[in-house]
């Protein structure tokens, strides 16, 4: 009896020495390290027909992909990425990468996430007219926690591609919205009188923000139409640009006779003068035309309001390159508080919100004043507050 229980003692030993050595960690395939390793996207359900988006439809699934999940040596927690071009090869810098990502085989296409994509692959603006297009579709699957071995913290597995497929679309042109219901993106004219900075800094005093314009005029991206009038001396180089501190992208420069986005050197006046320069950031249009204005010419503008209880003006300072049009500051609101811009001291020309109620949080950070018009509204924090007074528009840029 003792001789069997030492056998079945050491049988189980051996039993267990065999799993330990059968539980190896699992080998990674080669092709997922290097990331040539890609995997099989199915044709879509309607391959052969065309798909319409509309914005009725944005909110719905336009389509959904499925895939054979990627063969990684392991099993694999995978999330996927819907990519679409209008080339078969995805060649760098021409696709697409849809906003949503999912976590198994069935990836859901949204209508407005997919119409989004395509306008920007056109450059930021639909063809007139419309037309269907063939669009290129494919999967990126991406594995956040797998490493070679236990010991190694970094995951080694590379993003992997599938085969594309294609789908032939139609999409639509996004919906226009006034300004207070979307946050303009806004651009900013830089070099005026020699001055190139692009910080946050410069704010005012060297980026001058293209104004807003009223009606609907503005889709949910941000883009749509923006307008300055201002003085510009033929001596003056500028360019216009919209991200502070990029120098790269989305800036507009002139070749010739032509404005280039992303290219071409300064932008310059033929003469002396006041002019409107007129932007459309969906249809990449730009325009600059002689204006016959001529504007009141204020001593000073400040800014007033609960926070100093209605007394002393905050002062502005007037951009000199501007002729003094563009005022600006900083200032500091230690709590929520109403407040106004005025002129020359003075309550005969202030400038408040377009606003019924003193206090509308729609005209709060940017908008197009109305003399005598409501208070503003600024939450605590630190703002950059800068005035155009040819045309009203007013900006509180938060810090």
């Amino acid at each position: 009896m003792k001789k069997l229980n030492i056998l079945f003692i050491v049988l189980l030993s051996l039993i267990g020495f065999s799993s330990c050595e059968d539980a190896k960690d699992p080998v990674i395939n080669s092709g997922a390290l290097d990331g040539s390793l890609t995997f099989k996207l199915n044709q879509t359900q309607y391959t052969n027909s065309t798909y319409e988006l509309t914005d009725a439809n944005s909110t719905l699934t336009m389509d959904s992909l499925t895939c054979v999940q990627p063969d990684y040596g392991f099993t694999a927690a995978v999330t996927y990425t819907a990519q679409v071009c209008f080339d078969a090869d995805f060649a760098a810098g021409k696709f697409q990468s849809l906003p949503s990502t999912v976590n198994g085989e069935k990836v859901a296409i949204n209508v407005k996430e997919l119409d989004i994509a395509i306008i920007a692959l056109y450059g930021g603006a639909l063809p007139d007219p419309i037309v269907k297009k063939d669009i290129y579709i494919r999967l990126v699957a991406n594995v956040s926690g797998a490493t070679s071995t236990p010991l190694v913290t970094t995951p080694t597995v590379k993003p992997l591609y599938s085969n594309s497929v294609v789908m032939n679309i139609k999409p639509y042109v996004l919906p226009l919205f006034p300004y207070t219901e979307i946050s303009p993106r806004l651009w900013y004219i830089v070099g005026l009188g020699g001055n190139w900075d692009n910080s946050v800094a410069g704010l005012g005093s060297s980026l001058v923000p293209l104004s807003l314009s009223t009606g609907k005029k503005y889709n949910l991206n941000g883009d749509g139409e923006f307008k300055y009038t201002g003085y510009f001396k033929a001596s003056d180089g500028f360019k216009l640009l919209r991200n502070i501190g990029d120098w790269a992208n989305d800036v507009w420069g002139m070749t010739g006779a032509n404005y280039v986005r992303n290219g071409g050197g300064n932008i310059t006046v033929p003469s002396d003068g006041y002019y409107t320069i007129t932007l459309n950031s969906i249809d990449n249009k730009l325009s600059i035309e002689k204006a016959t204005i001529t504007p009141t010419t204020y001593t000073s503008v400040g800014l007033i309001g609960a926070f100093n209880s209605w007394g002393s003006d905050v002062a502005l300072t007037g951009n000199v390159a501007t002729g003094k049009h563009i005022w600006h500051t900083t200032h500091t609101f230690t709590a929520d508080s109403q407040c106004k811009l005025r002129a020359n001291g003075a309550w005969d020309i202030n400038w408040g919100s377009a606003g019924s109620t003193d206090g509308n949080p729609l005209y709060s950070k940017v908008g197009i004043a109305v003399i005598g018009g409501k208070n503003f509204i600024e939450t605590t924090g630190t703002y950059t507050v800068i005035l155009n007074d040819i045309d009203n528009c007013y900006f509180f840029i938060k810090k």
